[in-house]
């Protein structure tokens, strides 16, 4: 996007990519990167929005599950505008086309360091976006803006069709469903370079717990059938919609797990000469709340309007500053996403449950995945967070109520094994 962006301000623009256009369509399966709105409009205004049969997502429903297989209560609200999720092989192979008939000088190759020493002595700046090793290892650890020093999630993904919505109606929109210290699974509606209209699932287990199962997988339905085999267990509700699907193709799936960084913006060459980093290259999250493609997008946007409106020269100084001044608003990308990786605090968990009762506090906190700087401080403050849900007209009293309404229902269900994925308990 970055590069649309400078073309259309009237920059000359040169673009590496390590393989040519139509290779990414023989890829294999790549990381969801599901859009939310402000980040669909932006790549609708760069004219990069290509796909107009993709399903959107116009809601969330989010079942909050227990350890024997119930689900304790559901939110379910709209999103203030719609999410959209394309096959990043299909973005990349049309992408690249585009951006060269737009008149960007295209090169194939793996970029060495010999090659950004070229680079930076021939362009007034070189911004690399990638995240591969051999080039990140540009960008020092920043010790001041990261949490984490190790994986805080196993994951697992998988792209498949042949579900039975009509067994789950919820699933003609997003589903999230969460089993606290266990596990997360998001249910994307999804467009497949080969099926078209189809669901990303990605999981994401606590590592050593009960659903960390996926380490052995070595294909797409080896990673089906334990899936399968997890959600019968842990998340059964969803079981009837999930037993009939395959998956798109023998390559459409991925396991692993990332350890979140945040690097400094600004990479010294051996020559003395420098290039800014930017999305993953720079600021890499756990999936768990879906930024990456967003914050990367926000990121284009950001410079792209700074280096237009400034005149050079590109300093490592004024480059840094920009970081600092988009960090304001960024950081919170990463509070949000380090917040969900934790424990929930007693605070949130009493958000969360009133917005199962209320779905203009649901519609809120979804568009903290739009804005996570939307959240700020009501999300992250225990004192914002009362004073928020007070002025939503939610007191002391209604949240107790509602936890005893949950409580009743658990109850009902260990002694009865009643199904819990109904309306939550008024």
């Amino acid at each position: 996007m970055l590069s649309a962006a400078l073309l259309r301000a009237g920059w000359r623009v040169s673009l590496c990519s390590d393989r040519e256009a139509e290779d990414f369509l023989a890829d294999r399966g790549r990381p969801t990167a599901c859009l939310f709105g402000d980040q669909v409009e932006y790549e609708a205004e760069l004219g990069l929005d290509f796909w107009p049969e993709a399903p959107r997502m116009r809601r969330i429903h989010l079942d909050l599950a227990t350890d024997d297989g119930a689900v304790a209560f559901a939110v379910d609200a709209p999103l203030r505008k719609p999410a959209l999720a394309v096959d990043q092989r299909l973005k990349f192979w049309r992408g690249l086309r585009e951006l060269r008939g737009r008149g960007a000088r295209v090169t194939v190759g793996r970029v060495t360091g010999a090659d950004l020493e070229e680079l930076a002595a021939t362009h007034d700046l070189v911004v690399v976006t990638a995240g591969h090793r051999s080039l990140t290892g540009l960008f020092e650890r920043d010790p001041a803006r990261c949490v984490h020093t190790e994986p805080q999630r196993r994951l697992f993904m998988v792209n498949v069709h042949g579900y039975d919505t009509a067994a789950r109606p919820e699933h003609e929109e997003g589903v999230f469903s969460f089993l606290p210290g266990t596990v997360e699974v998001f249910w994307v509606p999804f467009h497949d370079k080969d099926v078209g209209e189809s669901r990303s699932i990605v999981l994401e287990a606590a590592p050593g717990g009960r659903a960390d199962r996926f380490c052995r997988v070595t294909t797409a339905d080896e990673g089906l059938a334990v899936l399968k085999e997890l959600v019968d267990e842990l998340l059964p509700h969803e079981s009837a919609f999930l037993g009939p699907a395959r998956a798109t193709s023998p390559v459409t799936w991925i396991k692993g797990e990332v350890t979140p960084v945040v690097r400094r913006p600004v990479g010294v060459l051996p020559s003395g000469r420098h290039v800014l980093g930017l999305g993953d290259a720079v600021v890499l999250n756990d999936p768990l709340t879906g930024q990456g493609a967003n914050n990367a997008t926000r990121m284009a946007r950001f410079f792209a309007d700074e280096l237009t409106a400034f005149d050079g020269p590109y300093t490592p100084e004024w480059l840094a500053g920009r970081f600092d001044e988009w960090w304001e608003r960024g950081r919170y990308t990463n509070e949000f996403t380090n917040r969900m990786l934790a424990p929930l605090g007693e605070a949130q968990k009493e958000l969360i449950l009133a917005a199962s009762h209320h779905p203009e506090i649901a519609e809120r906190l979804w568009e903290g995945f739009n804005d996570p700087a939307s959240l700020a401080p009501w999300f992250f403050e225990p004192p914002a967070t009362r004073e928020f849900l007070a002025r939503c007209d939610v007191g002391r009293w209604d949240v107790l109520r509602y936890k005893l309404g949950v409580g009743a229902r658990v109850v009902a269900h260990k002694l009865f094994k009643r199904p819990l994925n109904g309306p939550a308990a008024p």
